[in-house]
């Protein structure tokens, strides 16, 4: 393996370090690139174990934001809220279930939201102690829509008797505000298919987003053991049912299989699990990656993945929906009242019902 300079001094620290090599020795390293390229390697040779990347970096990076706030009393209390709420719902996911790049943006969102409040408080000479409702009006009547992120901050703060009893309205936005015209998304799909010089694992990828309405988070999640081929017929499990996947989709698979793509392939122990494997050894392909790929293919991700909800939504009852496409049955409900189904009150009543009976503490799959 060649070594750069960069790459020899790293090893070199390791190398005069006391003590074994950690994930928290790595963390210290302040050249953060190097240190992912180093962890990736030894977790894919079993030196160290797998973690979950997103919660980690999710963890360094909170003192950071938390450090903006000059109060340390303040600080204390936004950390507080911030491991007992939304960091706490990614410490309780199954282990096979690691925190997906939309789910680390999304935390990331929520905290920020809560330290500007705090940030604008100070500008009009005012703190959390003494905030009141009129504040919290003034500041959500005055800036983006996003500052209704605050609302888990100040209910929680509320019951913990920080502040008086505040809180905002929920954040949340048209389903279908934000897509393309149908006939957009199939020239799109024509495009993938015809085009040549389109790489196989853009293809399939794009093909995935348009055709089954998965995101890039999903798709780079997808491992070889999720392909189901008896040589015949190739199915994919997306959801607990695996669907059957059309041409010439299904070639596009079987070539990936074949010949995964992978910048780290040469140090891989041996073939990457991962469908779209990514450029560091043994993690797949990061979503913004993906995303930034498609994009160039004049793909966005967001608008053409809900054109493809909007259609499916019409066309396959929402029970269906849910267990071939891995989407829970309130998404399944809620995209067939978008798409004017007649199935989307049954749904929602389906949903409610299997809501209900599930245990308090096991919590209803994210829409």
């Amino acid at each position: 393996m060649h070594k750069t300079p960069a790459r020899r001094t790293a090893f070199r620290t390791l190398a005069t370090a006391t003590g074994p090599v950690t994930h928290a020795s790595l963390d210290a390293f302040t050249d953060e690139a190097m240190a992912e390229h180093l962890r990736a390697l030894l977790v894919a040779h079993g030196v160290l174990a797998v973690r979950d990347e997103h919660l980690a970096r999710i963890e360094k990076w909170l003192p950071k934001v938390l450090g903006r706030l000059p109060e340390a009393g303040e600080r204390r209390i936004v950390e507080r809220w911030a491991r007992w709420q939304p960091l706490r719902r990614l410490h309780r996911q199954p282990a096979h279930r690691p925190t997906t790049a939309g789910q680390a943006c999304g935390i990331r969102q929520e905290i920020r939201a809560a330290v500007r409040l705090l940030e604008w408080l100070h500008e009009q000479d005012s703190s959390l102690t003494a905030c009141t409702q009129d504040h919290i009006d003034a500041y959500l009547d005055t800036g983006p829509i996003e500052r209704l992120r605050i609302r888990s901050f100040l209910h929680w703060t509320s019951r913990q008797k920080h502040t008086r009893s505040l809180t905002a309205p929920f954040y949340t936005s048209s389903l279908a505000t934000d897509i393309v015209a149908a006939d957009t998304r199939w020239e799109l799909v024509h495009r993938l298919i015809h085009e040549p010089g389109i790489a196989v694992r853009d293809r399939a990828a794009g093909l995935l987003l348009l055709l089954f309405a998965q995101p890039p988070s999903r798709i780079c999640a997808l491992t070889r053991d999720d392909v189901l081929d008896d040589g015949q017929v190739l199915r994919l499990r997306l959801g607990t049912h695996p669907v059957e996947v059309p041409a010439p989709l299904d070639s596009l698979l079987r070539e990936l299989l074949r010949n995964p793509v992978s910048k780290a392939h040469r140090l891989e122990p041996e073939p990457s699990r991962w469908l779209f494997p990514g450029s560091r050894t043994g993690r797949p392909m990061e979503p913004v990656s993906l995303s930034r790929r498609l994009k160039m293919l004049g793909i966005r991700s967001r608008p053409t993945r809900n054109a493809s909800l909007l259609d499916l939504a019409a066309e396959l009852p929402a029970y269906v929906f849910s267990r071939l496409l891995g989407f829970s049955e309130q998404t399944a409900a809620n995209w067939m009242a978008e798409s004017g189904g007649e199935d989307g009150p049954y749904a929602a009543h389906r949903s409610r019902t299997a809501s209900a009976a599930q245990p308090s503490h096991d919590p209803a799959p994210p829409p």
